[in-house]
């Protein structure tokens, strides 16, 4: 596909790695030359200099011609005009970063008035992912499939677990359950396990099944922890507007504290069920004072990586249940892993695996692309495709079925009820079936047959 991406700031440059990986057509547009400059040498793209705005920027840029253009400026309304004078000229589909809450909530008209087929918001997706994990604390990450009927959650496993030196057969026959370990993380590896793999202690495992199920096997294994009934945050970005509000929702007694007082002084308005704290959050005596020990959860949400590791390590150090920790700057990502502090979210690898599984569905024939699409290191994939009657794979035993090297069907959805597959269980039309594999870039269910 022909991609245009205008606006290269950390979401722009995510989305143009990704998608370069991808093996896509990719042209670039950023008002800054030496941005432009830096990406086209360190990336197989075409760059243009100038603003989305700009109709010749745009016809250089061969609008006209794409299959697809994305705005991803730090500006909704210049991300917004741009998709609509794209459409004009003759892209045939856009995407805009829309950050506002005021613009996001009008984004069901905007995609009828002016056209836009899709929006995608970074800070929202983010506090989405993060509200997903404080309901399931024992896990460092959990993703959803099926409407969370079905979920991935990704759990350390220490050296007192009792799945280590145990292989996959083992695991299944001593605590049963309707699970499956779908990937394994050891190191830098990234591994589809089949029946003799043995646990060792520092893997990630990632467990299918359904919440009930996967709390049931946390149990048994001793390493479950009760949902998040109080969360500490610490800044005031669109981020924690955003999670403060679905947490409020889900009945979690939030409490923010945020160190500029217009912006705190705001946050209490639009949040009146929260309490926000006017302090530094770097401060220890504020998050001592603050009773910071006592909370289910600590987030770290400020704009500075360092500073959210920092409080992290502190949350840390005071024994807080679950804490998860914002980090922008891929180059520190693997560093904060090694420090052990639980989960780690980044807005821009967020965003960038809702993008690339819209690009795959865009991609595919006969509407038959990912639903659900969650990317481990860039190594392997998750994916949750809808059946559709053209499936070569209908009614047929799925151990009469050849899929590919390292391909895995972790789990079936069908009629609200996740089903952990056997060789002797068949796809019917309608299912919702969760495909892992090494990433093989698959947009069809098809794919994943030989």
């Amino acid at each position: 596909m022909k991609i245009v991406i205008v606006g290269v700031g950390k979401v722009g440059e995510t989305l143009i790695g990704n998608l370069v990986r991808e093996n896509h057509d990719i042209v670039i547009v950023d008002y800054d030359y030496d941005v432009v400059n830096n990406v086209v040498n360190h990336y197989d793209v075409r760059g243009i200099v100038g603003g989305g705005l700009e109709r010749k920027v745009l016809i250089d840029a061969g609008v006209d011609k794409a299959d697809l253009l994305i705005a991803c400026t730090s500006r909704d309304e210049m991300n917004i005009l741009c998709c609509v004078l794209a459409k004009k000229i003759g892209v045939h589909s856009t995407v805009a970063r829309v950050r506002d809450p005021q613009y996001f909530k009008e984004m069901e008209n905007m995609r009828t008035d002016l056209g836009l087929d899709y929006a995608f918001n970074p800070e929202l997706a983010t506090a989405l992912e993060i509200a997903q994990v404080l309901k399931f604390p024992s896990a460092r990450s959990v993703e959803s499939f099926a409407g969370g009927r079905a979920r991935m959650a990704e759990f350390e496993i220490t050296g007192n677990n009792p799945l280590v030196g145990k292989n996959l057969q083992q695991i299944s026959k001593e605590y049963g359950g309707k699970i499956l370990i779908g990937v394994v993380r050891r190191g830098d590896r990234i591994i589809i396990p089949h029946g003799d793999y043995v646990v060792e202690s520092g893997d990630l495992i990632h467990i299918i099944g359904d919440e009930q199920e996967i709390a049931s096997f946390c149990k048994k294994i001793k390493i479950f922890k009760k949902k998040a009934k109080s969360a500490f945050i610490i800044g005031g970005g669109k981020i924690v507007y955003y999670l403060a509000q679905e947490l409020l929702h889900s009945g979690v007694s939030v409490k923010i504290i945020e160190k500029d007082e217009e912006r705190a002084e705001e946050l209490s308005e639009l949040l009146p069920s929260a309490t926000v704290i006017i302090g530094n959050g770097t401060d220890q005596d504020v998050l001592d004072d603050e009773n910071l020990k006592n909370s289910d959860a600590c987030i770290t949400l400020t704009g500075m990586d360092e500073e959210n590791v920092m409080i992290s390590l502190y949350a840390k150090q005071s024994m807080v249940d679950k804490i998860v920790t914002k980090i922008d700057r891929p180059s520190i990502l693997k560093m904060v892993n090694m420090l052990g502090l639980g989960t780690v979210v980044s807005p821009r690898n967020v965003i960038a695996n809702h993008i690339v599984r819209f690009v795959r569905s865009y991609s595919a024939t006969k509407g038959g692309g990912a639903d659900t699409l969650y990317k481990i290191d860039n190594k392997a994939e998750a994916l949750e495709f809808t059946v559709l009657n053209g499936f070569k794979g209908i009614d047929t035993p799925l151990k009469q079925l050849t899929l590919k090297k390292n391909v895995l069907i972790g789990g079936i959805v069908r009629d609200n009820e996740f089903i952990l597959p056997s060789g002797d269980t068949a796809i019917k039309v309608g299912d919702r079936v969760i495909v892992v594999s090494e990433e093989k870039q698959f947009t069809e269910l098809s794919q994943i047959l030989k």
